[in-house]
């Protein structure tokens, strides 16, 4: 077994917010964005009983340098739309 091998800091969504405040007690990430990014698939999940597990670096990731944001035009328009029966 490598001894360099660099162990992934895995947390559940609240406590990746704890862990965030710690280093920010200012900031507005939340819970709910956390768990948004999970449920968007934003960023890879293991899941450990009924627990989901997320790569603590991967958020700060996300934070550092953003997500990539697909609308499409009917998103974007707005206003009431027809919906085909």
């Amino acid at each position: 077994m490598e001894r360099n091998t660099v162990v992934p800091r895995m947390r559940t969504a609240a406590n990746i917010v704890a862990e965030i405040k710690a280093l920010d007690p200012a900031t507005d990430v939340t819970e709910y964005w956390v768990r948004g990014l999970i449920k968007d698939k934003a960023v890879p999940v293991v899941h450990a009983g009924c627990k989901c597990l997320v790569n603590l670096n991967d958020v700060l990731a996300i934070l550092r340098f953003g997500t990539a944001q697909n609308h499409s035009e009917s998103d974007a328009a707005g206003g009431i739309r027809r919906v085909e029966v």
